[in-house]
């Protein structure tokens, strides 16, 4: 196992998968059904001709909503995130919106997404060493104190799993 270390924060342009599978406002419906499908994805963002994001449409788009496009079912207004912010500002966000994932965007261009899974990935990859003890916590963010020795000077570790592991 290797290891990266560093003192700032885990922003969420270190995880968020980038060339991301869109669709557009005038793909039918059954289309985009099939593409969900196929790539295993819950959501498909909605671009422009430009690159810029001007909806999403998810399974439960399909679903429940009627309509022959992508843009007629598409919801609109989502909630994006800038590439800077931070992983726990990302979680939060999701966690009060209750979604699943998020586009990431710079100058309302499409630049990435983020999931939960992206976000757990993380979470188990990164972890705060103790600069006095070594004991480690993991999160997204320094602890206050070591649980082991009070200490409060932390680095961040963030593993890079190989291929055995």
């Amino acid at each position: 196992m290797e290891h990266a270390t560093s003192t700032g924060p885990l922003t969420i342009a270190e995880i968020m998968t980038p060339n991301v599978v869109t669709t557009t406002a005038d793909q039918p419906v059954e289309h985009v059904a099939r593409e969900l499908r196929t790539t295993g994805f819950g959501a498909l963002p909605v671009v422009d001709d430009a690159g810029m994001l001007i909806g999403i449409v998810s399974e439960l788009d399909i679903l429940s909503k009627r309509g022959r496009s992508a843009g007629e079912i598409m919801t609109s207004g989502v909630i994006t995130v800038d590439d800077t912010m931070s992983a726990d500002q990302v979680t939060a966000l999701m966690g009060a919106h209750g979604i699943r994932r998020v586009p990431v965007v710079r100058d309302g261009r499409l630049i990435g997404i983020v999931s939960r899974s992206d976000l757990l990935r993380l979470y188990t990859l990164a972890r705060w060493d103790c600069d006095i003890c070594g004991d480690y916590e993991r999160g997204f963010l320094a602890p206050d104190r070591c649980a082991r020795c009070g200490g409060t000077s932390f680095h961040l570790v963030q593993e890079q799993r190989t291929a055995n592991g």
